[in-house]
């Protein structure tokens, strides 16, 4: 996805607020913030694509001051923990639903953990969801149904692509759900130290999302999304030959959207940003289930 006039204040920003919260002695946190300007001016003069821009950045970033990625990893494992707080009351809910019913709401509950994004400028992600804000938000792109209907058509080999770690738990109940109609699921996940919030291979073990996929694989690298050449040449292969790719959150979509895969694609996200909303034609904070042929 190309950047748009927003792109630059909000990458810039949220760099920003992560040197600050991170970087305790003064004249290192200064000298940074203005290093992440000239490393922004730099990545947005060189590159067109967003979650590039992004990624560079971060990376960068984390190489300068590693106790960014600790802030992270620690912010990480607090959303985990409360993410299975609170999943109990939504399993059960499921749980007393069938069919199509059943894998909406499981749907629904997915795309909810979206919410939990720390990556966006003005956005301030909640420790936790709600019961009626999974039930009650309205969906921009519903594409729930044909989404249905090809999951349970013919056991599939499926990518599926995690995005933050607390959402990943609030994943695991439509997982259940898609393997129950005997489809194969491999999990692709960051590699530590990974990107921003998102879900890492040593997260996923941590928070035991292993066990809700018959697979679970790194893509090798700490970028935003399933960049070429920066994924490794397994996760590109299990990709290449999935039938059905189900990417989670926005850098999926900003990145892939732009893509020809030759593949339907899956996306489950919350638009938390104008330009995103804008370029799948829905307002702000809709639920977006879109399925790309």
């Amino acid at each position: 996805m190309e950047p748009d006039r927003e792109c630059v204040r909000c990458i810039v920003n949220v760099r920003l607020g992560e040197v600050i919260s991170s970087v305790k002695d003064r004249d290192r946190s200064i000298e940074l913030q203005l290093k992440v300007l000239e490393k922004a001016t730099e990545w947005f003069r060189k590159s067109n694509e967003l979650t590039i821009i992004a990624t560079r950045i971060f990376q960068w970033l984390i190489r300068e001051a590693p106790e960014i990625a600790n802030y992270y990893r620690e912010l990480k494992r607090e959303s985990i923990l409360d993410a299975w707080s609170s999943i109990e009351g939504f399993r059960r809910y499921t749980e007393e639903l069938e069919g199509f019913d059943r894998f909406h709401y499981a749907v629904r509950l997915s795309i909810a953990g979206n919410i939990l994004d720390t990556g966006v400028h003005g956005h301030t992600a909640p420790s936790s969801l709600g019961l009626e804000y999974v039930s009650k938000t309205p969906f921009g792109i519903d594409h729930t149904k044909k989404a249905y209907e090809l999951l349970r058509s013919r056991d599939l080999r499926i990518a599926w692509l995690f995005d933050n770690a607390g959402e990943s738990v609030y994943d695991t109940v439509l997982l259940e759900e898609i393997r129950s109609m005997g489809n194969y699921v491999v999990g692709i996940v960051k590699d530590d130290p990974g990107f921003q919030n998102d879900l890492t291979i040593n997260d996923a073990y941590y928070a035991g999302i292993d066990e809700y996929v018959d697979e679970i694989v790194s893509t090798g690298c700490s970028c935003s999304s399933i960049h070429r050449p920066g994924v490794s040449e397994e996760a590109w292969r299990i990709i290449r030959d999935s039938d059905l790719i189900i990417a989670k959150g926005m850098a999926h979509y900003e990145y892939l959207s732009t893509m020809s895969l030759d593949r339907p694609v899956l996306h489950l996200l919350i638009p938390k940003c104008r330009p995103v909303a804008s370029s799948l034609g829905v307002g702000k904070g809709v639920f977006v289930a879109l399925l790309r042929d």
